[in-house]
């Protein structure tokens, strides 16, 4: 489990999050949501070692850390960025291969590919095709493949169904829904979309001008009603 402790993290003076509480659970979806300018995407990022949190404690495991990606990766954690699905001028198999950058033994890169495509078999038999072609949601699967392949315990995501039609963010949201069962991997994701991701979650948090203010099942009349009003 990773837990943020009373963290507070923003950019120069500006500060974002303001003593913010999370424990983000191994074996679930985590939903983190609320309005534009709430603080999702710093949480997020202050997590992961992108920015620094000026104050707070954060765990992997219960023990504290001062996370970089590099480490986390390391840990079995891996962030899919907003927006950033894929280098659309390198080929399938040029992007998968981008997974292999902290490997310490990367001869175990084709045998972990098998087992990953297992899981994505549109893009099996297209490697050689440039990702730049591919739809959004067949973008969004490289990723997905791209993260799978460090075997991680726990994949964060800044708003997946940026740019995606209905039944892609539909196809997109069931296939992490998926992995999650059949793998073990925890999700962290930033949404905008509900209605078709928080029927396939575990745990939501909502924030709203950099506080949680809401932590708890992503399912329930108290939920319903603290949606309808941060959303109004």
């Amino acid at each position: 489990m990773l837990e943020l402790k009373n963290v507070t993290a923003g950019y120069g003076k500006k500060m974002v999050l303001s003593n913010v509480s999370v424990k983000l659970k191994d074996d679930a979806i985590t939903v983190i949501m609320g309005p534009n300018g709430a603080g999702k995407s710093t949480l997020l990022k202050a997590a992961y070692g992108l920015i620094k949190k000026n104050s707070g404690t954060i765990l992997l495991d219960g023990k504290k850390i001062v996370p970089t990606p590099q480490k986390l990766v390391e840990c079995g954690i891996f962030m899919i960025p907003q927006g950033k699905r894929v280098f659309r001028n390198m080929t399938i198999m040029e992007n998968l291969e981008l997974a292999t950058h902290f490997w310490k033994d990367r001869s175990i890169f084709f045998e972990r590919l098998e087992e990953v495509l297992a899981h994505f078999p549109d893009l099996k038999g297209r490697l050689d095709d440039l990702a730049g072609n591919l739809s959004g949601g067949q973008q969004q699967m490289v990723a997905l493949a791209r993260g799978l392949l460090n075997k991680p315990k726990m994949v964060f995501m800044d708003e997946p169904s940026i740019g995606l039609s209905p039944k892609l963010i539909n196809d997109t949201f069931h296939k992490i829904k998926e992995l999650k069962d059949t793998l073990g991997t925890s999700f962290v994701i930033v949404e905008h979309n509900l209605k078709t991701l928080l029927p396939l979650t575990d745990w939501a948090y909502i924030l709203d001008q950099g506080k949680v203010i809401y932590d708890g099942k992503s399912e329930g009349e108290t939920l319903e009603k603290m949606v309808s009003a941060v959303f109004k």
